[in-house]
């Protein structure tokens, strides 16, 4: 069966949201073996191409508790997520990405502003996400996030009212260069209170439950609705 045909039978009996996360789990597996092969060679490719262009690119999130908490990856995260301070950002960055081996799939922006505020990169199905981080009014970093739409696909809300999002704020900071995992990477200097900041104070005890709901709770206020862009 067609898969968006699919999709319209589901929205309309009120099943999509279970749909999609069978679906979810079925891609966590295939990246998970993806992952346990690729991610280091994902971030250090990433890494050089950045270099290359004169861009910094940073560990956040997920990838920057592993590397903190773990001195490696989090055993149940199977993707990599990396920052760069849009004043850093050039148009060479992504031919950068595209010739040293990571395919564009996917940009998330806000169509009034043409903002960008986050890209996803594939290398041999390991999936490495580049968020944008801009300097709000008070001086703190921010970025964007995207959540699934309410009620809506992604075409369907893609076409229409968009993508809600939220905004995680953290301290400015300097970035420096620190060994990972035997490569070498750019991680902020106030990585301890980049960690309080977005996973609270016991962020040193893993939580194998967690979920976007989290970043949800200490989020600092909803953002605006975002778009994507397929390149694939």
């Amino acid at each position: 069966m067609n898969r968006d045909l699919f999709v319209k039978i589901a929205i309309k009996l009120g099943i999509y949201p279970q749909m999609m996360k069978l679906d979810n789990r079925i891609q966590m597996h295939k990246q998970n073996k993806a992952f346990s092969v690729y991610g280091l060679r994902t971030l250090q490719l990433a890494d050089e191409a950045a270099l290359q262009t004169h861009c910094r690119l940073f560990l956040t999130f997920g990838t920057l508790l592993g590397a903190y908490r773990n001195k490696g990856f989090i055993p149940y995260d199977c993707d990599l997520d990396t920052g760069m301070l849009y004043s850093d950002y050039n148009d060479n960055f992504i031919n950068a990405m595209e010739q040293a081996g990571l395919k564009h799939i996917r940009r998330y922006y806000v169509k009034a502003t043409n903002r960008i505020c986050e890209d996803k990169f594939d290398y041999k199905g390991v999936h490495i996400d580049v968020h944008y981080y801009y300097k709000d009014e008070e001086g703190n970093l921010y970025c964007d996030l995207c959540l699934p739409h309410e009620t809506n696909d992604w075409r369907t809300a893609n076409m229409t009212d968009g993508f809600p999002s939220i905004i995680r704020t953290c301290p400015d900071t300097e970035l420096e260069r620190h060994s990972f995992l035997g490569i070498e990477c750019f991680m902020p200097t106030k990585t301890v209170e980049w960690l309080r900041t977005l996973y609270g104070e016991h962020f040193m005890t893993p939580d194998p439950k967690w979920s976007m709901n989290d970043h949800k709770q200490r989020s600092q206020s909803r953002g605006e609705r975002l778009f994507r862009i397929e390149y694939r």
